[in-house]
């Protein structure tokens, strides 16, 4: 009788799961297949100077070296033949394979990295997820993981099934809870050029294997290059405002009544978690924190920590404090599970001295004053000096960004000269 999954043990499973890895690892070191990969590299990574000799453990750091291996196995088009790796492989050695193994490779074929919102944690053995584009939800057993985030946090991973349980395949990368909406995005905007260029027949499932570890790179560099914009157009920081809070129950039921506001925490727990979702015109994205004496707003750009703070501040009035505003560093949040420390670049990708990001700076500062704004009800900067009210909200903006240049300058990281652009509106 023919061994199906149903019939093997967990001990069987792993020894045969290890055994599988190394054969695919195997057939993906053949000559064929190594003549490609310095080409799935400059895909992967788009670093031209790399050539297929570098692609080794020894001249890649581990991690990025596991990313890219994980990539190259289960998603990389093949240039001669359009299979992924691991399709070639079954179709070259399957008929060497044993039903189980057969098994599991059909599934691992299958297999999707994307992005997900973390739901439950049972610590030091697994957890429950979400992905965040497609909604399926997989209950994954990972000891060293489970360990390390918390519900809330989003996770980009890929789950791989190994009879009937999940477990991560290769890196996981963690990111808080207020990258979320970043995230979904990039998503939006990359899944309808995929669609343009390959017709809208295509499905999510489609884009995440062909396009989806763009968004990964998208959100660590933006992350890693703050004076840049987000989808909005906004400067991209971590900011977040604290306040005293005076009564709790009645803000919090004042807090629920926001219909842009969503819990994600448990009502019973100490500290109460909201999410900003996409609701009418709210274009505020980050996440609100309450407990008995304190509330915290995070949000990934200035503009919307002024907007959040404006409808929390309306909406508890006489029951909060404003104590302090922060600009958080980015570096803290990437990749935290696996406690990677990379430097920040000195300039973004592409710029090669300060004269460069100056100009850079400059270019896109001559854009901003003519760009309408939501935290400028929608007008430009230059349309908002029309107006004694708009002058004034335009000069409070202003003020925000020249704290986030001053405390970048300080840190030693590239800043820009917001006087010239005050010169640009005439608020000199």
């Amino acid at each position: 009788m023919t061994e199906t999954v149903a019939d093997i043990t967990r001990y069987e499973f792993d020894q045969i799961e290890k055994e599988l890895r190394k054969k695919l690892v195997d057939y993906s070191e053949n000559a064929e297949i190594q003549s490609q990969i310095g080409e799935a590299f400059y895909i992967w990574k788009n670093t031209p100077e790399f050539t297929s000799e570098d692609i080794s453990e020894e001249n890649i750091d581990e991690l990025t070296f596991g990313k890219f291996l994980d990539w190259f196995l289960y998603d990389f088009k093949l240039l001669d033949s359009e299979k992924r790796v691991i399709e070639r492989f079954y179709l070259d050695e399957g008929k060497e394979l044993s039903d189980t193994e057969k098994e599991l490779i059909i599934d691992w074929i299958k297999s999707i990295y994307s992005f997900f919102e973390v739901k439950e944690v049972f610590s030091g053995e697994k957890c429950v997820i979400k992905d965040i584009f497609t909604g399926k939800v997989f209950e994954v057993l990972d000891k060293a993981s489970s360990k390390q985030i918390k519900r809330t946090d989003i996770i980009a991973a890929r789950p791989l099934k190994i009879g009937n349980q999940y477990y991560f395949s290769g890196i996981v990368s963690l990111y808080p809870a207020t990258f979320k909406n970043l995230i979904t995005e990039f998503f939006d905007r990359e899944l309808k050029e995929y669609k343009e260029l390959y017709g809208n027949q295509k499905t999510k499932r489609e884009y995440l294997k062909d396009w989806g570890f763009r968004i990964g790179y998208y959100i660590e560099d933006v992350a890693s290059h703050p004076h840049f914009v987000t989808p909005e157009g906004d400067e991209f920081v971590l900011a977040t405002a604290n306040y005293f809070v005076d009564e709790f129950e009645q803000c919090i039921k004042n807090i629920e009544k926001i219909k842009s506001l969503k819990e994600i925490s448990d009502e019973t727990e100490e500290i109460r978690i909201f999410s900003w979702e996409k609701v009418g015109r709210n274009k505020i994205t980050g996440t609100l924190e309450i407990e008995k004496t304190k509330l915290r707003i995070e949000c990934y750009s200035v503009e919307m920590l002024a907007k959040a703070k404006a409808k929390i501040e309306k909406q508890c009035k006489g029951h909060i404090k404003h104590l302090e505003d922060t600009i958080k560093e980015q570096d803290k949040f990437i990749d935290k599970s696996k406690s990677e420390t990379k430097k920040l670049k000195k300039y973004p990708l592409g710029i090669k001295n300060k004269v460069e990001l100056d100009s850079e700076l400059d270019s896109h500062y001559d854009k901003w004053v003519n760009t309408p704004l939501e935290i400028l009800d929608g007008k430009s900067p230059i349309d908002a000096l029309k107006t004694k009210d708009g002058r004034v909200k335009l000069n409070s903006v202003i003020d925000e960004l020249e704290i986030i240049y001053e405390q970048a300058k300080n840190r030693g990281e590239p800043y820009y000269d917001v006087s010239k652009l005050r010169k640009k509106l005439n608020l000199v």
